[in-house]
């Protein structure tokens, strides 16, 4: 192997190592913080409230208490869009009401992409 191809390749590699691990560690992205923070019941309620919201759901849905589930189930909800944003959020909160896919937690009534935000929330502060 050539010198060139060598330093090319080893090039490459860390690469590929590094900017994945570099993420895992300093990387939060507007997205994340997004999902994870129910924007509109953050209005009225605190961290631990959300945090304590999102633990429940978590107990009461044991199939939902994975990150990747929740993402999936937020990212899944019959949108075009790549990911979804604070609109594209709101407008699923909407229609769970609309047409009552909400659920009762703890005293407080939430459509179900409310829930899962929460129990997002509550996953990224156990971490």
């Amino acid at each position: 192997m050539k010198r060139r191809s060598f330093v090319l390749v080893a090039g490459i590699g860390i690469s590929v190592i590094a900017i994945p691990t570099w993420y895992y560690i300093y990387g939060k992205t507007e997205l994340e913080t997004s999902l994870t923070s129910p924007e509109l019941l953050s209005y009225i309620c605190d961290d631990k409230t959300i945090n304590d919201i999102g633990s429940l759901y978590r107990k009461e849905f044991s199939d939902e208490n994975s990150e990747q589930k929740l993402l999936e189930l937020l990212f899944n909800h019959g949108s075009t869009t790549p990911y979804p944003n604070n609109e594209l959020l709101n407008k699923q909160i909407i229609d769970d009401y609309h047409t009552e896919n909400t659920i009762m937690i703890d005293g407080w009534v939430l459509s179900r992409t409310e829930a899962r935000q929460c129990a997002l929330f509550s996953l990224s502060q156990n971490n």
